[in-house]
């Protein structure tokens, strides 16, 4: 059975340009538990933990340590910039991964609105229908989460201007080997969609090349670079950027 179509795919960026993000967020679901059922329904713990290696590319924890749930939230609250978050209301991420940095975010505030987005059918599988972390599957559940399941480029450019309060970037694991969402045409979507104030957590990874392209376009999109933090017992860095609160897109 294939589970996916280009009309399947159209129609979720249709529904988002609509801003009908109820009806993306059950089709991104149901797609989600198709994929589980087929795919992933048997699969044994280790082989699931090569999966989420596979995919996310690691989320914190320690090679010898699989799926460490204290080590993963800790790298989460990094990322998700705990300051900025807790002043929002409306927060996009891009990244669901296993739904560590939605957990965090719900810790620290209760959104109106949580929009979630993930390139990847497997992860989406994982973190909604076979989650190893229960509190990361509860906040993929909470009725304010909607999911989406598109590729961040597409669907991004759907949505409207200055709208979010926050930003939580979490593309991957190395900005170098998936490029396309740290350039500046795509912070600038990301400027864009944030209100005047707003503010944009983006993971930068630890290869120093990368870290000074993902700074260097940050402030060519136009963000003013806040600060940066380091994951713990890890070079990788985070950068936490703010749209000018003068700023009239």
């Amino acid at each position: 059975m294939q589970l996916v179509t280009p009309d399947v795919k159209q129609h979720i960026l249709d529904l988002i340009s609509k801003r009908d993000m109820y009806k993306v967020d059950i089709l991104s679901r149901k797609l989600a538990y198709s994929y589980y059922v087929e795919k992933l329904a048997f699969m044994g713990k280790q082989e699931l933990i090569e999966l989420i290696d596979k995919v996310t590319g690691g989320l914190g924890y320690k090679r010898d340590e699989p799926l460490n749930a204290v080590s993963m939230t800790l790298a989460g609250t990094v990322i998700v910039w705990p300051d900025a978050v807790r002043k929002s209301r409306r927060i996009l991420e891009i990244g669901t991964g296993l739904g560590r940095t939605c957990y965090v975010s719900y810790y620290y505030v209760k959104p109106e609105m949580f929009v979630t987005i993930d390139v990847s059918l497997e992860i989406l599988a994982l973190a909604l229908y076979r989650n190893p972390i229960d509190v990361y599957w509860k906040s993929l559940w909470e009725l304010t989460t909607f999911v989406v399941w598109g590729d961040a480029i597409d669907v991004v450019k759907r949505l409207p201007n200055s709208f979010f309060d926050h930003v939580i970037h979490d593309g991957g694991p190395n900005p170098l080997k998936n490029p396309s969402i740290y350039t500046r045409w795509f912070l600038c979507e990301i400027y864009r969609v944030l209100k005047p104030c707003g503010t944009l957590s983006v993971f930068a990874g630890r290869a120093r090349r990368g870290k000074e392209m993902v700074y260097r376009n940050l402030l060519n999109a136009g963000f003013k670079i806040v600060e940066s933090a380091s994951l713990p017992e890890s070079p990788a860095l985070v950068f936490y950027a703010l749209k000018p609160c003068g700023a009239t897109i």
